[in-house]
């Protein structure tokens, strides 16, 4: 009886890993093509679940040494956005913070300690655009800005994201997911490209 249970136990374990979805992207940071470092995206779908994480260091020179580290960790639930916490530290010391997160129907929201709502349903955010090319989507939720940017289609394969200070961002796909992107990261302009 016993070796019934434990056997159904491992059984269940193994079909629940197996209804488990884990993609994984790898890209390289350049500024002035140089690698200055790297992003590692992460999507996981669980139990109706999908979270992505996404971890980003940089370090370069620009009259000092710079060393930044970008950390993103998003969930959504049925197709909308739960909670998502992004943490930006620069020369291991906080730079930036913000939280959002789903309550009822707005989100709270916490940017460097000041908090306000959101009320609009949020269905898309910019840790997406990573795996999935935009189509037919014309804004997106910046995790980091707690705000919406445009999402402009350029043609074959190309989109422009302006966020609400007017800075741009360039993507690329290729086979629905980004292959390049040429970034304003607001501390240091970089171009991404994907890890063959």
């Amino acid at each position: 009886m016993i070796k019934n249970i434990l056997l159904l136990v491992f059984l269940g374990g193994l079909i629940a890993k197996n209804n488990t979805v884990n993609t994984v992207l790898h890209f390289d940071i350049l500024h002035k093509n140089k690698v200055v470092g790297n992003l590692q995206a992460t999507k996981t779908i669980e139990d109706g679940l999908t979270t992505y994480h996404s971890f980003t260091h940089i370090q370069a020179k620009i009259l000092t040494t710079i060393n930044v580290k970008y950390t993103y960790n998003v969930v959504f639930n049925n197709k909308e956005l739960n909670k998502a916490d992004v943490s930006i530290m620069l020369n291991n010391k906080v730079y930036a913070e913000t939280s959002t997160e789903r309550s009822n129907k707005e989100y709270k929201i916490t940017k460097n300690k000041k908090v306000s709502t959101f009320k609009e349903p949020i269905t898309f955010t910019t840790v997406q655009l990573y795996f999935t090319e935009p189509l037919h989507i014309t804004t997106c939720y910046s995790e980091q800005d707690a705000a919406m940017n445009t999402l402009i289609y350029l043609g074959n394969h190309k989109y422009k994201k302006v966020n609400a200070k007017g800075n741009e961002n360039i993507y690329t796909y290729k086979n629905g997911v980004l292959y390049e992107a040429s970034i304003d990261g607001g501390l240091i302009n970089f171009t991404m490209k994907i890890k063959d």
